[in-house]
């Protein structure tokens, strides 16, 4: 049985609603990156339905978040492909804690054909590994310095692609996206260690499939499904998933 009818089918079992499942992701300070659109922006619509308080990253276009008039949402501007100008962020940072992280922020980078190692521009290469994968090593280390931050991080997911999976990868090509989801998933395994380790921290990446979003506008998941999921593998025996890379219904794939 393929993944989307695999999805179907535990959606009709589940029968998601507001107010059933989610029990223990509420009353919660969480940050998101790439809260603008897509995923993130999903997210930060359904958990703060389940009344947590949300700290939403964006690095362009804020319409679709202050367009949401809800006291529990505050937005701020943090451009990660310049991760060394912070200040905003760290300024924020210090004002509150924070008990998820939940990291969207992705981009494609150039287009197909554009990614082929005859046509590569290492200048953009760069900005997607920077806004892929190393930001959240940043931001990990701005909350880490922040000493209330680091002792209620429960909770960081990365969102990663089956694209990052050095096993599932038989076609090539797409070199820019490849690396930069490679490398976010070599930094999960690595936080799932250390932060177990250091604060109990439960670390795990997603891939979220064929996702509606700006940058998939023809996906097959839409957006607000794959966020109830990604919130139900938090919800349920998330133990079970520190230091692995599963699918949206918490099937491991390969790193």
């Amino acid at each position: 049985m393929g993944l989307r009818r695999k999805i179907k089918n535990f959606l009709y079992t589940k029968k998601f609603s507001k107010k059933k499942y989610l029990t223990n992701i509420n009353k919660k300070n969480i940050l998101i990156t790439g809260a603008n659109s897509g995923i993130g922006f999903a997210l930060t619509k359904r958990l703060l339905e389940l009344d947590n308080k949300i700290l939403a990253i964006y690095r362009e276009n804020s319409e679709n978040l202050t367009n949401i008039k809800d006291k529990n949402l505050s937005i701020i501007k943090y451009d990660l492909k310049k991760i060394n100008k912070s200040e905003n962020f760290e300024k924020k940072i210090k004002e509150t804690s924070v008990d998820l992280i939940l990291n969207c922020a992705g981009v494609f980078g150039p287009s197909f054909d554009n990614q082929e190692i005859e046509n590569l521009d290492f200048e953009k290469f760069q900005e997607v590994l920077t806004v892929n994968s190393i930001s959240i090593l940043k931001i990990l280390q701005i909350i880490l310095n922040n000493k209330s931050s680091k002792k209620n991080l429960e909770i960081l997911v990365n969102i990663s692609s089956d694209a990052g999976s050095i096993n599932l990868n038989n076609e090539g090509n797409a070199y820019v996206y490849r690396t930069s989801k490679a490398a976010l998933n070599s930094i999960t395994k690595n936080m799932s260690i250390d932060l177990m380790v250091k604060f109990k921290t439960i670390v795990f990446a997603i891939d979220p499939g064929n996702v509606q979003s700006g940058m998939n506008p023809g996906g097959q998941l839409k957006a607000d499904v794959c966020a109830n999921l990604i919130i139900d593998l938090m919800s349920t025996n998330v133990h079970l998933l520190n230091g692995k890379f599963v699918n949206l219904l918490g099937e491991e794939l390969p790193w």
